[in-house]
């Protein structure tokens, strides 16, 4: 059994706070090679994940805003913005799931946010992102 206790995730906040990304994440799989990937992440007010996709037919992700507000920015491939929306705290959506290739970006909007995130693995790390150019 995995307990997160708030002890864990106040851990998370300050190895964010200390983080040049302004993000810090904790592991609850075992390893790369686990079928199911879980992870929580801690971000900071101002943490930026620029625009990526994930190019593996089975890279599908799940996000649940556990605590704060994130904005996610979806892109067409042309690099303009096809929408934007905000996921946890005062917002009506609390969880998505994106789909293979779909171009993304999530920006921390509240002073720190908690993510849990779930994927399909085993995870290639030579496969994690593929970052846009000039978006």
């Amino acid at each position: 059994m995995k307990i997160i206790d708030q002890e864990l995730i106040n851990n998370l906040y300050i190895a964010a706070d200390k983080s040049d990304r302004k993000r810090s994440h904790h592991l609850l799989h075992s390893s790369y090679q686990d079928k199911v990937q879980r992870l929580l992440i801690a971000m900071k007010q101002g943490s930026y994940v620029e625009p990526h996709y994930h190019e593996l037919p089975h890279q599908w992700e799940l996000f649940q805003v556990l605590d704060g507000l994130v904005k996610v920015t979806l892109y067409s491939n042309d690099g303009k913005i096809r929408e934007t929306f905000n996921i946890g705290d005062n917002s009506f959506i609390k969880l998505i799931e994106l789909q293979p290739n779909e171009i993304h970006s999530v920006e921390c909007l509240s002073e720190q946010a908690l993510l849990l995130e779930v994927k399909e693995g085993p995870f290639d790390p030579s496969f994690a992102k593929s970052f846009v150019g000039a978006i």
